[in-house]
Protein backbone atom coordinates (compact mmCIF):
# COMPACT_ATOMS: atom_id res chain seq x y z
CA UNK A 1 0.00 0.00 0.00
CA UNK A 2 1.40 3.44 -0.86
CA UNK A 3 1.83 6.06 1.81
CA UNK A 4 0.73 9.68 1.58
CA UNK A 5 3.27 12.44 1.07
CA UNK A 6 2.39 15.91 2.36
CA UNK A 7 5.24 18.08 1.02
CA UNK A 8 3.98 21.04 -1.03
CA UNK A 9 0.38 20.29 -0.12
CA UNK A 10 -1.63 23.50 0.00
CA UNK A 11 -2.51 24.78 3.49
CA UNK A 12 -6.12 24.10 4.36
CA UNK A 13 -6.24 20.90 2.29
CA UNK A 14 -3.95 18.64 4.30
CA UNK A 15 -6.33 17.85 7.16
CA UNK A 16 -9.09 16.55 4.91
CA UNK A 17 -6.83 14.54 2.61
CA UNK A 18 -5.08 12.89 5.58
CA UNK A 19 -8.44 11.94 7.04
CA UNK A 20 -9.68 10.59 3.71
CA UNK A 21 -6.43 8.70 3.15
CA UNK A 22 -6.70 6.88 6.48
CA UNK A 23 -10.39 6.11 5.98
CA UNK A 24 -9.55 4.68 2.52
CA UNK A 25 -6.91 2.33 3.89
CA UNK A 26 -3.71 4.36 3.88
CA UNK A 27 -1.63 3.70 6.98
CA UNK A 28 1.59 5.64 6.29
CA UNK A 29 1.58 9.45 6.49
CA UNK A 30 4.84 11.24 5.71
CA UNK A 31 5.47 14.70 7.14
CA UNK A 32 8.26 16.99 8.31
CA UNK A 33 8.76 19.87 10.71
CA UNK A 34 9.70 22.21 7.85
CA UNK A 35 6.52 21.53 5.86
CA UNK A 36 4.55 23.59 8.35
CA UNK A 37 1.43 21.42 8.15
CA UNK A 38 1.81 18.99 11.04
CA UNK A 39 -1.11 20.50 12.95
CA UNK A 40 -3.35 19.72 9.98
CA UNK A 41 -1.92 16.20 9.77
CA UNK A 42 -2.67 15.67 13.44
CA UNK A 43 -6.23 16.94 13.06
CA UNK A 44 -6.75 14.64 10.08
CA UNK A 45 -5.51 11.64 12.06
CA UNK A 46 -7.75 12.50 15.00
CA UNK A 47 -10.82 12.89 12.79
CA UNK A 48 -10.17 9.65 10.91
CA UNK A 49 -9.81 7.67 14.13
CA UNK A 50 -13.00 9.22 15.51
CA UNK A 51 -15.01 8.58 12.33
CA UNK A 52 -13.83 4.96 12.15
CA UNK A 53 -15.70 4.33 15.43
CA UNK A 54 -13.06 2.08 16.90
CA UNK A 55 -11.97 0.30 13.72
CA UNK A 56 -8.79 2.38 13.35
CA UNK A 57 -6.44 3.03 16.26
CA UNK A 58 -3.39 5.26 16.59
CA UNK A 59 -1.11 2.22 16.57
CA UNK A 60 -2.48 1.24 13.15
CA UNK A 61 -1.04 4.40 11.59
CA UNK A 62 2.64 4.98 10.75
CA UNK A 63 3.66 8.63 11.10
CA UNK A 64 6.98 10.05 9.90
CA UNK A 65 8.52 13.41 10.71
CA UNK A 66 11.94 14.90 9.95
CA UNK A 67 14.27 17.15 11.89
CA UNK A 68 15.22 20.30 10.03
CA UNK A 69 18.78 21.42 9.28
CA UNK A 70 18.84 23.89 12.18
CA UNK A 71 18.12 21.20 14.74
CA UNK A 72 21.03 18.79 14.38
CA UNK A 73 22.33 19.29 17.92
CA UNK A 74 20.84 16.56 20.14
CA UNK A 75 18.98 18.98 22.41
CA UNK A 76 17.62 20.85 19.40
CA UNK A 77 16.59 17.61 17.70
CA UNK A 78 14.63 16.64 20.79
CA UNK A 79 12.99 20.07 20.89
CA UNK A 80 12.02 19.76 17.21
CA UNK A 81 10.49 16.30 17.65
CA UNK A 82 8.59 17.41 20.74
CA UNK A 83 7.36 20.44 18.79
CA UNK A 84 6.18 18.13 15.99
CA UNK A 85 4.44 15.88 18.52
CA UNK A 86 2.71 18.87 20.04
CA UNK A 87 1.40 19.95 16.63
CA UNK A 88 0.44 16.40 15.70
CA UNK A 89 -1.24 15.92 19.09
CA UNK A 90 0.56 12.59 19.47
CA UNK A 91 2.65 10.97 22.20
CA UNK A 92 5.10 9.49 19.72
CA UNK A 93 5.87 9.22 16.03
CA UNK A 94 6.83 6.00 14.32
CA UNK A 95 9.84 7.36 12.46
CA UNK A 96 12.14 10.38 12.73
CA UNK A 97 14.49 11.17 9.84
CA UNK A 98 17.43 13.53 9.50
CA UNK A 99 15.95 15.62 6.69
CA UNK A 100 19.25 16.63 5.04
CA UNK A 101 22.86 15.69 5.84
CA UNK A 102 23.88 19.28 6.55
CA UNK A 103 23.62 21.42 9.69
CA UNK A 104 22.56 25.09 9.61
CA UNK A 105 23.21 27.50 12.43
CA UNK A 106 20.07 28.02 14.46
CA UNK A 107 18.85 31.59 13.95
CA UNK A 108 15.54 32.69 15.42
CA UNK A 109 12.86 33.34 12.79
CA UNK A 110 15.31 32.49 10.00
CA UNK A 111 14.82 28.80 9.28
CA UNK A 112 16.98 28.96 6.14
CA UNK A 113 19.95 30.46 8.08
CA UNK A 114 20.64 33.00 5.35
CA UNK A 115 21.82 36.58 5.26
CA UNK A 116 19.26 39.22 4.28
CA UNK A 117 20.52 39.30 0.70
CA UNK A 118 20.43 35.46 0.63
CA UNK A 119 24.00 35.37 -0.66
CA UNK A 120 25.41 33.78 2.47
CA UNK A 121 24.31 30.85 4.58
CA UNK A 122 25.40 30.14 8.14
CA UNK A 123 26.43 26.64 9.15
CA UNK A 124 26.69 24.86 12.46
CA UNK A 125 30.20 23.46 12.28
CA UNK A 126 30.30 22.24 15.88
CA UNK A 127 28.06 19.25 15.21
CA UNK A 128 28.73 16.16 13.09
CA UNK A 129 26.30 13.77 11.43
CA UNK A 130 27.48 11.13 13.87
CA UNK A 131 26.57 13.29 16.86
CA UNK A 132 23.18 14.06 15.36
CA UNK A 133 22.54 10.35 14.93
CA UNK A 134 23.49 9.66 18.54
CA UNK A 135 20.95 12.32 19.51
CA UNK A 136 18.25 10.55 17.51
CA UNK A 137 19.08 7.27 19.22
CA UNK A 138 18.28 8.96 22.53
CA UNK A 139 14.85 9.89 21.15
CA UNK A 140 14.15 6.18 20.72
CA UNK A 141 15.26 5.56 24.30
CA UNK A 142 12.89 8.32 25.46
CA UNK A 143 10.06 6.69 23.48
CA UNK A 144 9.44 9.81 21.41
CA UNK A 145 9.83 7.69 18.27
CA UNK A 146 9.85 3.99 17.51
CA UNK A 147 12.51 4.17 14.79
CA UNK A 148 14.99 6.52 13.13
CA UNK A 149 16.32 6.95 9.63
CA UNK A 150 17.86 9.17 7.00
CA UNK A 151 16.77 11.35 4.12
CA UNK A 152 18.80 12.56 1.14
CA UNK A 153 21.93 10.71 2.30
CA UNK A 154 24.45 9.28 -0.16
CA UNK A 155 26.35 6.04 0.43
CA UNK A 156 29.42 7.66 2.03
CA UNK A 157 27.22 9.60 4.46
CA UNK A 158 25.28 6.44 5.31
CA UNK A 159 28.56 4.62 5.93
CA UNK A 160 29.54 7.26 8.48
CA UNK A 161 26.29 6.63 10.35
CA UNK A 162 26.64 2.85 10.22
CA UNK A 163 30.10 3.03 11.81
CA UNK A 164 28.71 4.59 15.01
CA UNK A 165 25.09 3.45 15.05
CA UNK A 166 23.79 1.52 18.03
CA UNK A 167 20.39 1.68 16.33
CA UNK A 168 20.61 1.22 12.57
CA UNK A 169 18.70 3.51 10.22
CA UNK A 170 15.59 1.77 8.96
CA UNK A 171 15.21 3.77 5.76
CA UNK A 172 16.77 6.37 3.49
CA UNK A 173 14.16 8.65 1.93
CA UNK A 174 15.37 9.95 -1.42
CA UNK A 175 14.12 11.42 -4.67
CA UNK A 176 13.41 8.39 -6.81
CA UNK A 177 11.29 8.00 -9.93
CA UNK A 178 11.58 6.57 -13.45
CA UNK A 179 13.86 9.42 -14.55
CA UNK A 180 16.13 8.97 -11.49
CA UNK A 181 16.06 5.35 -10.41
CA UNK A 182 19.09 5.56 -8.07
CA UNK A 183 20.07 1.94 -8.68
CA UNK A 184 23.54 2.17 -7.12
CA UNK A 185 22.22 3.79 -3.94
CA UNK A 186 19.31 1.33 -3.82
CA UNK A 187 21.73 -1.58 -4.06
CA UNK A 188 23.95 -0.11 -1.33
CA UNK A 189 21.03 0.36 1.03
CA UNK A 190 19.69 -3.12 0.29
CA UNK A 191 23.11 -4.56 1.10
CA UNK A 192 22.87 -2.92 4.54
CA UNK A 193 19.20 -3.83 5.15
CA UNK A 194 18.08 -0.21 4.82
CA UNK A 195 14.79 0.27 3.01
CA UNK A 196 14.31 3.00 0.41
CA UNK A 197 11.43 5.45 0.58
CA UNK A 198 10.77 7.24 -2.71
CA UNK A 199 9.74 10.89 -2.62
CA UNK A 200 8.58 12.73 -5.75
CA UNK A 201 7.88 9.18 -6.97
CA UNK A 202 5.77 10.22 -9.96
CA UNK A 203 8.35 12.66 -11.33
CA UNK A 204 5.51 15.12 -11.86
CA UNK A 205 7.66 18.21 -11.31
CA UNK A 206 8.98 20.22 -14.23
CA UNK A 207 12.28 21.98 -14.61
CA UNK A 208 12.53 25.08 -16.76
CA UNK A 209 12.40 24.05 -20.40
CA UNK A 210 11.00 20.58 -19.73
CA UNK A 211 8.02 19.55 -21.84
CA UNK A 212 7.70 15.96 -20.66
CA UNK A 213 7.30 14.47 -17.20
CA UNK A 214 7.28 10.77 -16.42
CA UNK A 215 3.48 10.91 -16.27
CA UNK A 216 3.24 11.80 -19.95
CA UNK A 217 6.34 9.99 -21.13
CA UNK A 218 5.49 7.79 -24.14
CA UNK A 219 6.77 4.66 -22.37
CA UNK A 220 4.47 5.21 -19.39
CA UNK A 221 1.49 6.24 -21.53
CA UNK A 222 1.84 3.10 -23.66
CA UNK A 223 1.91 0.91 -20.55
CA UNK A 224 -1.12 2.72 -19.19
CA UNK A 225 -3.05 1.73 -22.31
CA UNK A 226 -1.75 -1.83 -22.15
CA UNK A 227 -2.87 -2.38 -18.55
CA UNK A 228 -5.84 0.01 -18.63
CA UNK A 229 -4.32 2.00 -15.78
CA UNK A 230 -3.38 5.63 -15.22
CA UNK A 231 0.22 6.74 -15.66
CA UNK A 232 0.45 7.28 -11.90
CA UNK A 233 -0.73 3.73 -11.24
CA UNK A 234 1.89 2.33 -13.63
CA UNK A 235 4.68 4.27 -11.91
CA UNK A 236 3.51 3.37 -8.39
CA UNK A 237 3.34 -0.28 -9.40
CA UNK A 238 6.92 -0.03 -10.73
CA UNK A 239 8.09 1.28 -7.35
CA UNK A 240 6.31 -1.49 -5.48
CA UNK A 241 7.73 -4.23 -7.70
CA UNK A 242 11.20 -2.90 -6.90
CA UNK A 243 10.43 -3.28 -3.20
CA UNK A 244 10.35 0.47 -2.60
CA UNK A 245 8.21 2.41 -0.13
CA UNK A 246 6.35 5.02 -2.14
CA UNK A 247 4.69 8.20 -0.82
CA UNK A 248 2.92 10.06 -3.65
CA UNK A 249 1.38 13.40 -2.73
CA UNK A 250 -2.14 14.37 -3.66
CA UNK A 251 -4.89 16.56 -2.25
CA UNK A 252 -7.50 15.11 -4.63
CA UNK A 253 -9.69 12.31 -3.18
CA UNK A 254 -10.13 10.61 -6.55
CA UNK A 255 -6.37 10.43 -7.13
CA UNK A 256 -5.93 9.22 -3.57
CA UNK A 257 -8.14 6.23 -4.37
CA UNK A 258 -6.53 5.66 -7.78
CA UNK A 259 -3.01 5.70 -6.33
CA UNK A 260 -3.92 2.82 -4.02
CA UNK A 261 -5.63 0.79 -6.76
CA UNK A 262 -2.45 -0.92 -7.91
CA UNK A 263 -2.81 -4.46 -6.61
CA UNK A 264 -4.94 -6.04 -9.34
CA UNK A 265 -2.18 -6.14 -11.94
CA UNK A 266 1.54 -6.81 -12.24
CA UNK A 267 4.04 -5.38 -14.70
CA UNK A 268 5.95 -7.94 -16.72
CA UNK A 269 9.72 -8.12 -16.33
CA UNK A 270 10.13 -6.54 -19.76
CA UNK A 271 7.83 -3.68 -18.82
CA UNK A 272 9.70 -3.07 -15.56
CA UNK A 273 12.93 -3.04 -17.55
CA UNK A 274 11.51 -0.53 -20.03
CA UNK A 275 10.71 1.84 -17.15
CA UNK A 276 14.15 1.20 -15.65
CA UNK A 277 15.68 2.31 -18.94
CA UNK A 278 14.01 5.72 -18.54
CA UNK A 279 16.47 6.27 -15.70
CA UNK A 280 19.19 6.91 -18.27
CA UNK A 281 17.87 10.48 -18.36
CA UNK A 282 19.17 10.87 -14.78
CA UNK A 283 16.92 13.88 -14.14
CA UNK A 284 16.99 15.24 -10.61
CA UNK A 285 14.31 17.77 -9.66
CA UNK A 286 15.22 18.41 -6.02
CA UNK A 287 18.71 19.84 -5.52
CA UNK A 288 18.54 22.69 -2.99
CA UNK A 289 21.46 25.12 -2.82
CA UNK A 290 22.33 24.26 0.77
CA UNK A 291 26.09 23.82 0.38
CA UNK A 292 28.62 26.66 0.80
CA UNK A 293 28.77 28.93 -2.21
CA UNK A 294 25.10 28.21 -2.91
CA UNK A 295 26.01 24.88 -4.44
CA UNK A 296 23.38 22.19 -4.76
CA UNK A 297 23.39 19.27 -2.36
CA UNK A 298 24.02 16.83 -5.22
CA UNK A 299 26.39 18.94 -7.33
Amino acid sequence: MPGLGTWRSDPGQVQEIVKQAILHGYRHIDGAWIYGNEAEIGNGIKEAIAESKGHIKREDIFITTKIWNQYHKPDDAEWAVRDSLNKLKLDYVDLVLIHWPIAFKKIKENRWSQSEDKKERYYEESISLEQTWEGLEKLVEKKLTHSIGLSNFNSSEIERILKVAKIKPVTNQIELHPYLNQKELRDYCHQHQITITSYCPLSNLKREGDSVTALNDPVIEALGKKYNKTSAQIIIRWHLQHGLIVIPKTVTPQRLIENADVFDFELTTDDVNSIDKMGEKNLRFINPAFKPGNKGMFD
